[in-house]
């Protein structure tokens, strides 16, 4: 039996809605620091499909598509926040819907297409697509093995970041489901919203870690070219996790954006 559909979000403050939405082997919780640091604003973090205490979705980018579009049913103003699988959700998302309610998105640290090839240049750094495919069968065999290259990758040092340090990136991502992080794995590698970001029908702000051990830099450059009202902001001393490595610089950047997109 299918489980009836729940979304589970964490809620923060009052005033203009951000929905921030997490990355892979994370949940909505882990945008905390992030959401502190915006007062002013209603933020709202739910759980991904698969990830933690939303339920009835398929766990994968479809499903996730599926709860953003409840999720945004109520027809509230929006801005989007989305980290990692959570950008690739909103480009997915705005490519099929339209605007809807959303007034701008900002991206954390993504490439639209995870995958190397046709001359791609912002793919998964270091990475052959076969390796990245593989990936899948390593996870199902053995997560816990994977759980520390995983956790540390997020960040650009070892140390991890004052806001969510690395044990707690380890307990959080050990705590998953291997069979369903490797199925939602399969599915976001193979995403291509690169024509999607082209025709955005929203503004764009792309911030990147300079130190991203997982895409490079340069692709917040790239994603302002190409999205029809895009910016780039690249910060120092953060990897993939740019909103808890620099988190404030994050949110004055995310509020300073989400103060500007028209209505």
């Amino acid at each position: 039996m299918t489980a009836a559909r729940h979304i589970h979000a964490t809620h923060w403050g009052c005033g203009p809605r951000l929905v921030l939405l997490h990355g892979w082997t994370m949940r909505g919780e882990v945008m905390g620091p992030l959401a502190a640091s915006l007062p002013g604003f209603a933020c709202v973090a739910p759980d991904l499909p698969g990830h933690g205490g939303t339920t009835g979705y398929p766990a994968d980018l479809c499903g996730a598509e599926a709860m953003l579009s409840d999720l945004l049913s109520d027809g509230v103003p929006t801005v989007l926040v989305g980290w990692s699988l959570g950008a690739l959700m909103g480009w997915h998302w705005l490519a099929r819907h339209g605007r809807g309610p959303v007034r701008g998105m900002i991206s954390l640290d993504m490439s639209p297409r995870p995958l190397p090839g046709d001359g791609w240049a912002y793919p998964m750094s270091g990475q052959s697509a076969a390796r990245i495919r593989s990936r899948a069968d390593w996870f199902r065999r053995d997560w816990m093995s994977a759980v520390l290259p995983l956790a540390s990758g997020i960040f650009a040092s070892d140390a991890g970041a004052p806001a969510f340090g690395l044990d707690q990136a380890r307990r959080l991502i050990g705590s998953q489901n291997s069979a369903v992080m490797a199925g939602f794995w399969s599915s976001l590698i193979e995403a291509d919203c690169r024509e999607a970001v082209c025709r955005l029908p929203v503004p764009l702000l792309a911030v990147h870690g300079e130190q991203s051990r997982v895409y490079p830099p340069a692709c917040a450059d790239w994603l302002a070219q190409a999205a029809p009202r895009g910016k780039a902001l690249r910060l120092m001393g953060a990897g993939h996790a740019p909103h808890l490595e620099r988190t404030s610089e994050t949110a004055a950047a995310i509020a300073a954006f989400a103060c500007q997109v028209p209505e």
